[in-house]
């Protein structure tokens, strides 16, 4: 069995390695480390591979699910930022492997500095040419983007033919220029790559006088590497390399100088105004994932939160964190250490233990809260509802009346008809259900949104004489509702739990659609 270390660049799937996709695309278990700007490389994954966070693992553990996942017979990748020899803790995983009698192999990826090198068309070590090259990577551990709260290594500070890169954060960038300052002169060249080798790529060139007003107005996501040195030679905006024109996507003197004068200690004042801080997103619905994608394109820095270990979750942009926090203390610990601006609740409406834990831990810490409950279904014409007040209720009811039905309650919810030994059951979730199921059952591991038609054909094909659902109001399942309703079906509907009612929502705002929520926080934070 062997493990095979992949580096995945810069995080954008367009530029792994050819080997690298091949990998991905036959892996059984992909290992990775935080999901930032992984959702790309992660979708490249069989639909049934089993998708492992690593994040805060002990190494020991890691080993552990690699030689499991090999136990099986599974095929393993693990992901590593960037380029594996660049990143600290691949060489300790790789020792841990041996030891434990598992081979490995290394599969490079593009360094961001690379990429970053590539954006401005230089050459950091070019023969004979501009000296050495001093690269300063964040400390931060593997899996994740420079941390603004972080501090740097020091500076070199060599002579004029040095050229240093550092990869920093956006709220750093103001104190590197700064500290570049005294060791290379307000005329040495820079240049800042934002989002190297990812869309949305920028270049700026100027000078380390003048670098703070060309930013001014650049919009700043989670990195970016500055290059400052004679590896960029005499290169300007407004002078290109070699006094040619300046580089596409680079912005002109003009716009870029705006009416500011340019200072020899940029300040952070003159720096693009700050975004708010990081924004906890309680997921796992189609409205987290499209507030997500909105945060994301506003440059807002948001972390989406999905609880429990799914096997193949529907990645959100953004950071995503698998596995919950583990209760309302240690959510309130992780708001105030990120130093959280707000908690947008987006959860299932039956997901009553993460809507607690949040209200908790946002009244504890003082963090706003926001309540985004999609509105419940409610009856049409021809439809056959039989209201319960929960899935035990339902269970009694099935037992008691029906001998076909179909269960779609979530992965929790066929453990209450366990037992039963007079229905045959077709159970419907996107998840294997934990613990007992009913005697006689046929299990359809499946996720919406599904086709009108292919319902009808799926209920008449098995004879399902009941439906049983939970009243969540999602569009990907209303299809489900009207195939039952045109085969003339009773439905069961297990009644969503008081808390996640209309107006019984508790401390915090209450909106029921993602407009309203993109609404909400245009008021809170500002157009960005």
């Amino acid at each position: 069995m062997t493990a095979m270390f992949v580096g995945v660049g810069t995080g954008d799937a367009d530029l792994l390695t050819v080997r690298a996709s091949r990998l991905l695309a036959d892996c059984g278990t992909c290992l990775f480390e935080g999901v930032h700007g992984l959702h790309e490389v992660l979708s490249l994954c069989p639909p049934r591979a089993r998708l492992v966070d690593t994040t805060g693992m002990p190494v020991s553990d890691v080993v552990a699910e690699i030689r499991e996942a090999s136990g099986r017979g599974d095929r393993v990748v693990r992901l590593i930022p960037g380029e594996p020899s660049m990143y600290r803790g691949v060489a300790q995983e790789v020792r841990a492997l041996e030891a434990a009698g598992v081979g490995w192999q290394i599969v490079p990826g593009v360094p961001v500095v690379a990429a970053a090198a590539a954006a401005l068309g230089i050459e950091l070590a070019a023969p004979g040419g501009p000296g050495s090259v001093h690269i300063v990577r964040p400390s931060h551990e593997p899996g994740a983007s420079p941390s603004d709260g972080e501090r740097l290594p020091p500076l070199p500070t060599g002579g004029a033919d040095l050229t240093v890169v550092p990869h920093v954060g956006p709220r750093q960038l103001a104190g590197v220029i700064r500290e570049l300052v005294p060791a290379h002169g307000p005329e040495c060249t820079v240049g800042i790559v934002v989002a190297p080798g990812r869309e949305g790529e920028i270049t700026v060139v100027g000078t380390l006088g003048d670098i703070a007003d060309r930013m001014t107005g650049t919009d700043l996501p989670e990195d970016m590497v500055v290059c400052a040195g004679p590896a960029l030679g005499s290169r300007r905006d407004d002078e290109g390399l070699d006094g040619g024109p300046a580089p596409v996507g680079s912005p002109s003197p003009e716009s870029a100088r705006g009416s500011v004068a340019p200072s020899v200690t940029p300040s952070a004042s003159r720096m693009p105004a700050p975004t708010p801080g990081r924004i906890l997103l309680l997921g796992g619905t189609e409205e987290a994932r499209r507030l997500a994608e909105l945060m994301v394109t506003a440059g807002l820095d948001v972390v989406t939160s999905l609880t429990g270990t799914p096997s193949r979750p529907r990645m959100p942009r953004g950071e995503v964190r698998i596995g919950g926090f583990g209760g309302p203390e240690d959510l309130a610990r992780w708001l105030r250490e990120s130093r959280a601006s707000a908690v947008i609740d987006a959860s299932d409406p039956f997901a009553t233990g993460v809507s607690a834990s949040a209200t908790r831990a946002a009244r504890e810490t003082g963090t706003p809260l926001l309540r985004v409950l999609r509105p419940p279904w409610a009856p049409e014409d021809g439809d056959r509802w039989i209201p319960v007040a929960d899935v035990d209720a339902a269970s009694r009811l099935v037992r008691e009346r029906f001998r076909r039905p179909m269960l779609t309650v979530g992965r929790g919810g066929p453990t209450a008809f366990a037992g039963d030994t007079r229905g045959s059951y077709l159970i419907r979730c996107a998840e294997p259900p934990p613990g007992l199921l009913p005697h006689r059952y046929l299990l359809v591991l499946d996720r919406g949104p599904f086709g009108i038609e292919s319902e009808r054909t799926l209920m008449s094909r098995h004879r399902i004489d009941v439906l049983v659902t939970r009243n969540t109001g999602a569009q990907s399942t209303v299809a489900t509702l009207r195939a039952a309703r045109d085969l003339r079906i009773p439905v069961v509907m297990v009644d969503r739990p008081s808390g996640s009612r209309p107006g019984q929502t508790g401390r915090g705002d209450t909106v029921h659609s993602v407009d309203e929520a993109a609404r909400w926080l245009v008021h809170r934070f500002g157009s960005h």
